[in-house]
């Protein structure tokens, strides 16, 4: 399965992809990534494409279940127009919208994005699939628990494929091609309790304890025949598991991703390009 966004393929047979990742949300929880400012947006750019990058996420509001971040649509479509903008001044990069909004992607429009990373995989907003498939938007399709399923589990690997196979079924029924859909576990988004309507409520086992076993066993989700991003990345459960500040989370964070490379990732969205960069090349020479 082959997905192109802009002029980048994604595929599970081909180069590992980088998604770097540019917040103008100012609640985004690595601040490190927040840049908000015309200049810091298009250093960062310039930066991310010196470090071997091939697509932006660009967001424009935090979907973390554990910070009160949800913000009118308005704003973060002011957010990102701004931010998308200054990037289309200097670069035709490819962007992905990581938003879970439709109105918001229709905004941006004119401005040429080039896929949506739908955290919700295609539930929460009803227009969302109608929507990219009315303009040809790849959509990278998050693992999520919406209130009308029937589903009472731990968000464990088997969860998690049975939630992306329901999106990338909505996704056919709106008569989205096969060739634009990437799936997502989410992790970091199972969660007994949160502040926004944008994370799976799930009993069980601990979301960090969750998280490491979507990692573990992310191979799994190849049978569902479709390029897996991973968005890694200085999460908390790492945090959590080895009591590490954001700050001090790179090392596990490129572990994580290479292991999910080495078992059928095929786009990693990270903070870190340019070392996420430099780990890929490692393990390609490795082979």
């Amino acid at each position: 399965m082959l997905t192109i966004v802009g002029n980048i393929s994604v595929t599970p047979y081909g180069k590992t992809r980088i998604m770097g990742i540019i917040n103008v949300s100012p609640e985004s929880f690595y601040k490190d990534s927040i840049k908000r400012q015309d200049d810091d947006i298009q250093d960062t750019i310039i930066r991310m494409q010196d470090h071997g990058v091939d697509i932006v996420d660009v967001g424009g509001m935090s979907t973390a279940p554990y910070l009160k971040t949800l913000v009118p649509k308005d704003l973060e479509s002011k957010r990102l127009h701004h931010a998308i903008s200054a990037i289309r001044q200097i670069s035709n990069i490819p962007i992905s919208v990581d938003t879970v909004r439709s109105d918001v992607i229709r905004s941006l429009l004119k401005l040429g994005v080039n896929a949506i990373n739908d955290v919700t995989g295609l539930k929460y907003d009803k227009k969302m699939p109608s929507l990219a498939y009315e303009h040809d938007l790849p959509v990278i399709l998050g693992a999520y628990l919406s209130d009308s399923e029937n589903l009472y589990g731990d968000g464990d690997i088997q969860d998690t494929s049975s939630l992306l196979a329901e999106s990338i079924r909505i996704a056919k029924k709106s008569k989205i091609d096969d060739d634009k859909l990437i799936i997502d576990p989410s992790i970091g988004f199972f969660r007994k309790e949160g502040f926004n309507p944008f994370y799976s409520k799930t009993q069980g086992m601990d979301w960090y304890v969750r998280d490491i076993d979507i990692i573990a066993n992310i191979k799994l989700l190849t049978s569902l025949k479709k390029p897996i991003c991973v968005s890694i990345s200085r999460k908390s459960f790492i945090g959590s598991l080895f009591g590490l500040d954001v700050e001090d989370r790179l090392i596990p964070s490129i572990i994580a991703e290479m292991y999910s490379v080495m078992n059928g990732a095929s786009l990693l969205r990270t903070h870190n390009v340019k070392e996420t960069r430099q780990a890929i090349e490692m393990l390609e020479m490795i082979h």
